[in-house]
């Protein structure tokens, strides 16, 4: 009678064998009773999925194919693409000389002869054509100037990108991006 056992333990490894490999598939069957979706049906989640994907650039001495390629809507100009972003959603606020901006979460243009400019508040969006100098002791606030000649930061989390100028950088504080490429994998959520 050893034998059937035998034969009945090959058996369920084998099932198993062929399960382990089969774990991930999916077989789509239609159900009999259901009617067919509609073009105006809302598919519903069955669980809650977060977070945030971002594609990865091509290596350009990869050989492989479509793998790790970067959607052209997405490539491009960081710095112009965010400039617009928060663009569209601020007000407008005139420079003068010396500007100190220590509003929390303002949304602003800064037009005008822009001098030199403070900010002192926390979690601003600030865009401007051009700027002598910017100096920055808040945090986590997010500046793009398309000209700018001098940046200071010794807040903590800021972001402060400029498209051109020769610009001299001191940054004392933590965890700031500073640079032409500041804006490069920054998410502007409003």
């Amino acid at each position: 009678m050893p034998a059937p056992r035998t034969k009945c333990t090959v058996s369920t490894l084998a099932a198993l064998m062929l399960a382990i490999p089969l774990a991930g598939c999916v077989s789509i069957q239609p159900q009999e009773e259901s009617p067919a979706p509609t073009a105006s049906a809302v598919p519903t989640a069955t669980a809650s999925i977060q977070g945030t994907a971002t594609p990865l650039p091509k290596d350009p001495t990869s050989t492989e194919g479509s793998l790790g390629t970067v959607p052209k809507e997405t490539a491009g100009d960081s710095f112009q693409a965010g400039f617009d972003k928060i663009l569209e959603h601020a007000q407008k606020k005139k420079c003068s000389q010396d500007t100190d901006i220590s509003e929390d979460g303002q949304i602003l243009l800064l037009v005008g002869d822009c001098k030199d400019v403070a900010i002192t508040g926390t979690g601003n969006m600030i865009v401007a054509n051009n700027a002598r100098s910017v100096a920055i002791s808040g945090a986590g606030n997010i500046v793009a100037i398309k000209s700018l000649r001098q940046v200071e930061v010794s807040g903590v989390g800021n972001v402060v990108a400029w498209r051109s100028g020769d610009t001299h950088v001191t940054d004392s504080g933590q965890s700031n991006s500073l640079g032409r490429n500041a804006l490069d994998g920054v998410e502007l959520a409003f």
